[in-house]
């Protein structure tokens, strides 16, 4: 069956993406002797941005329609949208280690908490850190070695320490502006990442109000539960 619709014509400019990739990964390679100097996949993520600093038939097109145009071309919309989420948060989380940016929050939060608030103190610092790089898992590989140190060092059980690095872990990673599964799941349900902001805010703040209530009564209830078990043992 014919249809009237006009067929779409051939741009070059839709080939520069491509072009700008093969000359960017074969000249590193030529010039430096070596294609492993040049990951495929950095060379992939620039020639992306270049594909989307270009200007289609439409010049109307948003930055959101070129990312629908963009995920609906590698794949299924919404997965593709996660995967490039986590790549990024991935780049984000090795720029701030880079920086020593969590060891320096950690230190100064370290330094300034009171023997009495480490167990809590632990966990806040979870909080914050996991909210600005938006990955539980990045939380807990850069803050558990930390913690452990201190439960080693203050004779506090280890297992309830790592608990406080993995629950403050999980908090920020779902309250995060920059988490993968935060921004995702905003996207599928129609509405802002703000508006999932504060609706699990109000669910989860007073979780969290609580839970640091009750590890400021560990350093107290510790020394306790020991003797207890001391003399029934």
């Amino acid at each position: 069956m014919k249809t009237n619709q006009p067929s779409p014509k051939g741009n070059f400019v839709g080939l520069l993406p491509l072009l700008f990739f093969l000359i960017l990964y074969i000249s590193s390679g030529v010039l430096t002797g070596s294609f492993d100097n040049m990951p495929l996949l950095v060379a992939m993520m620039l020639a992306s941005i270049v594909a989307f600093l270009l200007k289609g038939d439409n010049k109307q097109d948003t930055f959101n329609d070129k990312l629908t145009v963009y995920f609906k071309g590698a794949g299924q919309e919404t997965m593709i949208l996660m995967i490039i989420i986590f790549l990024l948060a991935g780049a984000f989380y090795y720029v701030t280690k880079s920086m020593h940016a969590v060891e320096t929050i950690t230190d100064i939060g370290l330094t300034y908490l009171p023997k009495s608030f480490l167990v809590p103190g632990v966990f806040i610092l979870g909080c914050i850190l996991s909210f600005a790089m938006g990955t539980s898992m990045g939380t807990v590989a850069a803050l558990m070695p930390i913690a452990a140190s201190i439960a080693q060092m203050a004779h506090i059980s280890m297992p309830l320490m790592a608990g406080v690095v993995v629950s403050g872990a999980m908090f920020g990673d779902d309250l995060s502006l920059i988490s993968g599964s935060a921004i995702v799941s905003a996207k599928t349900q129609g509405v802002t990442i703000f508006d999932k902001f504060k609706t699990n805010a109000i669910m989860v703040v007073p979780a969290v109000l609580v839970t640091i209530a009750l590890l400021m009564t560990v350093h107290v209830a510790m020394p306790v539960w020991a003797a207890w078990v001391r003399s029934t043992g």
